[in-house]
């Protein structure tokens, strides 16, 4: 089951980035699915979005959760770091995201998730936590005992050579079958 959309296009204009607004938001409605964009707090108050992802150089949740309100979802990119899930937690936001557990196009520069962190993590955590970073069908089983609250796809559903709906489906069965 899909839970969240999360916009993310990196290096588009914002015309792109409201025209792909206008094109999912309906989308995500009809099927209850939450709209959270990339980035962009600015774009997520204006459309009234469910929420904002922001990582390392972009806006502190802090700003964030004083332009959206506490009903918002914001979410905050740990990468490899417990301590920065920590300070995530301890300043407000509703989730943290590791990654990347395995290599991945849709991201330069990225680090590996050590799983003795997403250990240590577990322990302490009060907020869902996501798993980022080239999960696929083909490898999901083996960060299976981490207990991650979400996984995050994005090239295992839309650069492969299945069609994204065989590729769900695929992810599905497993999720289904743990």
């Amino acid at each position: 089951m899909i839970n969240f959309f999360q916009l993310r296009v990196k290096n588009s204009n914002d015309e792109r980035l409201i025209n792909l607004i206008y094109f999912f938001v309906p989308i995500c409605k009809k099927f209850n699915i939450k709209f959270i964009i990339n980035d962009r707090p600015d774009l997520a108050k204006s459309f009234n979005l469910d929420g904002v992802h922001v990582g390392k150089k972009d806006s502190s949740i802090f700003f964030c959760r004083s332009l959206l309100g506490k009903k918002k979802i914001v979410g905050k990119s740990c990468y490899s770091s417990t301590s920065l899930a920590f300070s995530a937690q301890k300043h407000g936001a509703n989730y943290v995201a590791f990654g990347s557990f395995f290599q991945t196009k849709t991201k330069d520069n990225t680090n590996k998730v050590f799983f003795s962190s997403i250990h240590s993590w577990n322990k302490f955590k009060k907020i869902p936590s996501v798993g980022i970073g080239g999960i696929s069908y083909r490898n999901l089983s083996s960060i299976r005992e981490l207990n991650l609250d979400y996984i995050a796809l994005s090239s295992s559903i839309w650069n492969n050579k299945l069609s994204p709906l065989i590729s769900l489906k695929k992810i599905k069965n497993l999720i289904d079958n743990y």
